[in-house]
Order: C-alpha cells, then sequence, then structure tokens
C-alpha cells in the first residue's frame, strides 16, 4: 500500500464514522432522558468504551449483557401470564 491509497482508505473510513449532529437516538437500553443527555454530550467517549455507537446519524445506546440466568430470571412466566 501507498500513501495515497492509506489516505483514501482513512478517508472512507471517517466519512462512515459520523462525526456530525446526531439527529436520533437508539435507546436499546431503556436509559432514563439524564443519561441520554450525557450520552449525546460525550458520544466518543461511549463509543469507545463500547456502550455506544455511531450509525451515521443515529447514536445507538447497547443494552448490559445478561447472562443466560439473569435473562430467564428477567423473562420467566409469571402467575396469571398468558404462557
Amino acid at each position: 500500500m501507498n500513501l495515497a491509497s492509506l489516505t483514501q482508505r482513512l478517508a472512507r473510513l471517517e466519512g462512515r464514522q459520523g462525526s456530525g449532529r446526531i439527529t436520533a437516538i437508539c435507546n436499546l437500553a431503556n436509559h432514563p432522558p439524564a443519561v441520554l443527555a450525557e450520552a449525546v454530550r460525550d458520544w466518543r467517549a461511549w463509543t469507545a468504551a463500547g456502550r455506544a455507537r455511531r450509525a451515521g446519524s443515529i447514536l445507538i445506546l447497547h443494552a448490559e449483557r445478561m447472562t443466560v440466568a439473569e435473562w430467564a430470571a428477567r423473562h420467566s412466566p409469571r402467575i396469571g401470564s398468558l404462557s
């Protein structure tokens, strides 16, 4: 690879990253509004930590990963449910 091809590749990668305004938020973790505001304000730190990612102008906030036991406890059938 020469310098020109590396420069072009870097420009493509930076173009996909999205560094402009955030116009939408996908809140998969169901964070409260105060946490959403902090995530938008400091989105670079959130993406570096793996708590969020950018898809163009959309900020996607990830939910915490659960173990199988945690998921089963949260989603187990309850008395009176339709299951």
